[in-house]
């Protein structure tokens, strides 16, 4: 008998890495004694980069035929 093939089982594995960079952002505060009000706005802002791979594979000059599976 010819073999017999399951359809292709497809997982992903994700692997991340925790890098932590110390970033030091001092500030000073100089006190007037005077009634001053001081409206202090902020403006975060964050940034996000997705670094991403892919590589194919090639079979020269020709590759054997692929089985099918079974429908």
């Amino acid at each position: 008998m010819s073999a017999q093939y399951d359809p292709v089982k497809q997982n992903t594995s994700f692997t991340g890495q925790d890098v932590f960079v110390p970033r030091v952002h001092p500030s000073h505060t100089t006190n007037v004694y005077q009634k001053n009000y001081k409206y202090m706005h902020s403006f975060p802002h964050t940034e996000s980069v997705v670094c991403q791979e892919t590589h194919q594979h090639f079979c020269a000059p020709s590759c054997p035929p692929r089985p099918r599976p079974w429908c």
